[in-house]
């Protein structure tokens, strides 16, 4: 009998179908699925991620003080652990380096190198509410519920757990403290990489996504097999354009 995929799954799936094309693509596929928070994935640098590997440390997290944002060190010292990256996120993480390489070049000279993985079109660091709005806008083409960047956080463990991690996993996946804020917060020794990588193609998997062209073609090189729901309308991508602060690049 085939598992019954769960509630957060589809919709997370939804959310990804109606994201996918945009800038900050990327971040919310690895926030719904490896459970970076907010200022995590806009703080998260590339030397800390190491796709050859499969691996990645959120090691910095950018954070706001009033509205002005600022550098800091994780909440916690679990939340600097190193996990594993599923393929499907590695494809995500490869195509959005090579959109960022030619924003890159697109600048030229003025291109800011702060070496963040998520920035604005100039590389410059990008202000954590910026992908919120952007989240808020995602959510305004669909049909789903609100959802916040920490109901992202939570889908990724329900995705674990569904994937066939225990609460162990969940608590080193989603790097809480203790294993008592884990199981206070989620119903359902370090945990090995190998199994930690297993866990996480296995939750990939649970994410179902419409067969566009664009999704079928990084799921073919990833090598997952995802669910699939029938084709829905694209969102209208002017809308979410926008919301990403997007601006172009200078004159020569």
């Amino acid at each position: 009998m085939e598992c019954r995929v769960p509630d957060p799954a589809q919709q997370f799936g939804v959310f990804l179908d109606a994201a996918e094309g945009g800038r900050l693509y990327a971040a919310f596929h690895l926030t719904g699925t490896r459970g970076l928070r907010r200022g995590e994935a806009v703080g998260q640098d590339w030397h800390e991620i190491d796709l050859d590997a499969g691996l990645i440390t959120p090691a910095k997290e950018i954070v706001v003080d009033g509205w002005d944002p600022y550098e800091s060190e994780p909440k916690t010292d679990g939340s600097a652990n190193t996990i594993a990256l599923d393929s499907m996120n590695i494809v995500v993480l490869r195509d959005h380096k090579a959109r960022q390489e030619k924003e890159r070049a697109n600048w030229g000279t003025a291109w800011q190198d702060t070496g963040k993985v998520f920035t604005k079109e100039d590389g410059s660091w990008l202000h954590p509410e910026t992908v919120s709005e952007t989240s808020r806008r995602i959510l305004a083409t669909t049909d789903l519920p609100p959802i916040t960047l920490r109901d992202l956080h939570h889908v990724a463990a329900t995705l674990t757990h569904g994937g066939g991690g225990d609460m162990h996993t969940v608590k080193e996946t989603l790097r809480h403290s203790t294993i008592t804020l884990t199981s206070d917060t989620y119903t359902y020794t370090s945990l090995l990489p190998e199994l930690d990588r297993e866990i996480a193609e296995e939750a990939a998997k649970l994410i179902p996504r419409s067969p566009t062209a664009a999704a079928e073609h990084i799921r073919s090189r990833s090598g997952l097999k995802t669910k699939q729901r029938p084709t829905r309308p694209k969102p209208n991508q002017a809308l979410l354009s926008r919301s990403e602060g997007v601006t172009p690049p200078p004159h020569p």
